[in-house]
């Protein structure tokens, strides 16, 4: 998937989708985050920002490497030298994996098909309509008055 936040190669594209495919692999009727498309998704969200830009390149870069290191590209190696490349990148760089792995989720679990899958339909913006709050909840809160110290 492209898009105007595209800030990856194709080749890198590629990878993350690889990558993607480990984190959430294929299980049952529910398929892999990098054949699903995610990794457009998390690229969209580094797109957004100078340093999460900066910590995905930098972290593809590292399993590159680490890749290398166990014989070859990310995508053409066995799945216990995968995961092998992907623990030593977790183990180096922890907050780049750490960001990886939550956006993937958020990417995973908000996509259609999954959502679909797991029966799921979250609400479409032109039919939702919230139950009204009841404020009335709000009001052994009133009584109790102000509980925190204000500054100054």
């Amino acid at each position: 998937m492209t898009s105007n936040n595209s800030i990856l190669s194709n080749a890198q594209r590629d990878l993350l989708a690889a990558v993607l495919n480990r984190i959430v692999p294929a299980a049952g009727s529910m398929p892999a985050a990098g054949d699903l498309g995610i990794a457009g998704f998390v690229e969209s969200v580094a797109a957004g920002s100078t340093g999460k830009r900066r910590t995905l390149m930098d972290g593809l870069v590292q399993i590159e490497l680490a890749a290398s290191e166990r014989g070859g590209a990310f995508a053409a190696l066995p799945e216990t030298a995968q995961r092998d490349a992907l623990q030593s990148v977790e183990s180096a760089s922890p907050g780049f994996f750490q960001e990886l792995v939550t956006q993937t989720y958020r990417g995973y679990y908000t996509n259609e098909t999954v959502c679909g899958a797991l029966g799921y339909r979250p609400p479409n913006r032109e039919d939702y309509d919230p139950l009204p709050f009841d404020e009335s909840l709000l009001e052994p809160v009133r009584q109790r008055g102000q509980v925190w110290t204000e500054a100054g």
